[in-house]
């Protein structure tokens, strides 16, 4: 077959099956309004795969692609364990085949070679589509979100500390140990507990830490001109402007703002805006409005990883009463009425 047709039909199968970035998307809207041949063999390709999606049975899918990601755990599994130890920082980035990925449940790094003295991270990541889970040396998960890392010292972790750094955003489900502290670090505030389960935010490049206390108790150090300790109990979801030098403190139902660990974001009461910030981090591709008034629309639902952009915009558009266009990697969105 020519390369050319059998890179097409990769396209359309991606585009119809719901797989596609928004890039593809726009590559095969190109690609039809071409030619009139071109957007036959779309519509041939269309109507063939509604005629075909029932053949193979949904239990069977299920199977196909439970045996697909124990076959890549396995061979992600191979693949940590084959770097080398000597390395100033190891890097795991939990990716599989799936927009929604668990890594395995890392014990990584325990045995390191007592004779090398100089200290050792590990760093493990979940790319911007995806979410990554760990299990580290104490026992305690760790989920995180798209876009988002996390690392520790592999030579002193629950040997003479429990101490570990987050960019950006991740759930933590800690095993209690009151002998050593459990400390989340970040530049602009840190938490110290003994055995909890909180979800922390916090991006490079933003000046806003927020951390919602799901069970347990937790200590939140504020890095400001007076080293604020602030406690907070099961409920409370924290806001620190370090700007500002402010934290506000809300009850809030923290299922909400941990919904991300199942592939899920759910908004009680969002502006457009705050869902513009969480679609660019899922998708990385940039948002505009075509009138700053339209950022102040309010949302109530729910979005999924699992969906591709297209499924987003569209709940978007008949919630919102609004339209949008996309051209390149960017997405215009304008009210219906405007031209």
């Amino acid at each position: 077959m020519n390369q050319n047709l059998y890179d097409i039909d990769i396209l359309i199968g991606k585009c119809i099956s719901g797989n596609a970035t928004s890039e593809e998307i726009s590559s095969l809207k190109v690609w039809k309004a071409a030619s009139p041949e071109n957007l036959k063999t779309y519509n041939t390709t269309v109507n063939a795969w509604r005629k075909s999606k029932n053949w193979l049975p949904n239990s069977q899918v299920q199977t196909d692609k439970a045996t697909l990601q124990q076959e890549m755990n396995k061979r992600l599994s191979l693949q940590v364990y084959k770097l080398r130890r000597n390395s100033q920082l190891f890097k795991i980035a939990a990716v599989l085949a799936f927009p929604i990925a668990l890594a395995l449940s890392w014990f990584v790094f325990q045995n390191i070679n007592n004779e090398q003295q100089q200290a050792q991270f590990c760093e493990i990541s979940a790319p911007k589509g995806h979410v990554s889970k760990c299990i580290l040396p104490d026992g305690s998960e760790v989920w995180i979100n798209t876009n988002s890392s996390i690392s520790y010292n592999t030579t002193t972790f629950n040997k003479t500390n429990r101490e570990i750094e987050v960019s950006g955003e991740a759930f933590f489900k800690v095993s209690k140990d009151k002998r050593k502290p459990f400390v989340v670090k970040n530049s602009l505030a840190d938490i110290v507990v003994t055995g909890t389960e909180f979800n922390v935010k916090s991006y490079p490049g933003f000046d806003i830490f927020e951390t919602v206390l799901a069970e347990g108790n937790i200590e939140l150090h504020l890095k400001s001109t007076q080293q604020q300790i602030i406690e907070l109990a099961p409920g409370e979801h924290a806001v620190f402007n370090s700007n500002k030098k402010e934290v506000k403190i809300n009850k809030v139902d923290p299922d909400i703002y941990s919904s991300w660990r199942n592939g899920e974001i759910l908004f009680k009461d969002a502006t457009l805006k705050d869902l513009i910030v969480e679609l660019e981090r899922i998708y990385d591709i940039r948002f505009h409005l075509d009138e700053e008034d339209l950022g102040k629309y309010r949302f109530r639902g729910m979005f999924s990883y699992n969906n591709n952009l297209i499924d987003a915009l569209e709940k978007i558009k008949k919630t919102a009463g609004m339209d949008y266009y996309i051209e390149n990697k960017e997405v215009w969105i304008r009210s219906k009425n405007s031209k």
